[in-house]
């Protein structure tokens, strides 16, 4: 027969294997494996302007949307301040996310770090491959750079930024050029803002709310095609 002590023992060990067997299958909402992890990867229109904050409102709770910009960052090494010297490069990449969206392109058009169209394919690609050769294979999707615009020659607003524009339509057909080559998903922002000087209100450069909004919409409209 089996005694008091003996009784409380196998009491206690049966309520400890039942939760066990309810914590093997709960997972924390925040945690969850079926999280679509996207990051956002660029210069200052991505960290500064809220388009990764509009692009998460409009995927919803089944994306978690990060944001890995670094304002006036280049996708080439030689630039002056190369986006993979930073420590949220690493960052981006430890995340290991299931989709990528990238746009650079804007401070690589400068005088002091344009080389040329095929030398800025040339380091871009190594940028990109180190996404696409991840563990997590994402999906990338390749942003061009927005169209700048300029009041009587120059930018507007009181900053000097050297960006040139026609080198800034030289980086948006190398972006193309990379899609097809890559076989990525090429988001065209620089060829949805040439009509839209509005959305450029701040300096010329950076986008407003309803230029971020319009990011957002075609990143949006490409990870869901």
């Amino acid at each position: 027969m089996i005694n008091q002590r003996n009784r409380k023992r196998l009491l206690i060990t049966s309520i400890i294997l039942a939760m066990l067997v309810c914590l093997e299958g709960f997972q924390a909402p925040s945690m969850s494996a079926s999280t679509i992890r996207v990051a956002c990867v660029g210069d200052s229109i991505t960290y500064g302007y809220g388009y990764p904050a509009e692009l998460q409102t409009l995927l919803g709770t089944e994306y978690s949307v990060e944001n890995f910009g670094y304002s006036g960052r280049t996708a080439m090494r030689t630039g002056d301040k190369p986006y993979v010297d930073e420590e949220i490069y690493q960052d981006s990449l430890n995340y290991l996310p299931d989709i990528v969206v990238i746009m650079f392109g804007t401070n690589d058009s400068k005088v002091q770090n344009w080389l040329s169209k095929e030398e800025f394919k040339k380091q871009y690609r190594e940028l990109l491959q180190s996404y696409t050769q991840l563990s997590s294979k994402p999906v990338v999707y390749l942003n061009t750079p927005a169209t700048p615009f300029y009041v009587d020659g120059k930018m507007e607003g009181p900053m000097e930024f050297n960006i040139q524009k026609d080198k800034v339509d030289e980086a948006a057909e190398a972006v193309r050029e990379l899609g097809k080559e890559l076989g990525l998903q090429v988001l065209d922002f620089n060829d949805i803002t040439k009509n839209h000087p509005e959305w450029f209100k701040i300096d010329g450069i950076h986008p407003n709310a309803d230029g971020a909004k319009a990011i957002a919409k075609l990143a949006y409209d490409g990870i869901k095609k």
